[in-house]
């Protein structure tokens, strides 16, 4: 889109990126140094990730001016106020089961999907089944969820 003219950023003070490191891992380093350089004047770049191994280090270092590491909590451990519990659970019966543990729980509750569709088709699902839910993802206009 930037290539295209398609938009620019000749307005835009900031740049957020989430989940950095993935997105290096991912190969997509050069996307990211050419988005830099559209950039008409200074900006502010936050790049956020749960773990900073060398290659995201190396990067910030690079691709940035002056960076800054801000650390939440101790790198690797669990936050004390949260439970966390394991269940296994056969592929087949993890919407059902998902379910019969929303129906235990007191809301807000948060469901992590591994992909667009899963977020979409466990959404439906539990509005089938008269569970209150919104759906967000990346592929839905803010309007939608």
């Amino acid at each position: 889109m930037l290539s295209k003219k398609k938009m620019n950023l000749v307005n835009c003070r900031y740049l957020t990126l989430d989940e950095a490191d993935r997105l290096v891992d991912l190969g997509f380093e050069d996307d990211i140094r050419e988005v830099f350089d559209h950039f008409k004047d200074q900006r502010q770049t936050l790049l956020f990730s749960a773990t900073m191994p060398t290659k995201i280090q190396n990067f910030a270092r690079s691709a940035l001016v002056k960076p800054i590491t801000v650390n939440v909590g101790r790198a690797g451990a669990a936050n004390l106020d949260v439970i966390q519990e394991v269940e296994y659970v056969k592929q087949e019966a993890k919407i059902v089961y998902l379910l019969e543990c929303l129906q235990k729980t007191p809301p807000a509750v948060l469901v992590f999907c591994e992909n667009k569709a899963d977020v979409d088709d466990i959404h439906e699902y539990l509005l089938l089944k008269g569970v209150e839910a919104v759906a967000i993802h990346g592929g839905k206009d803010q309007e939608e969820s």
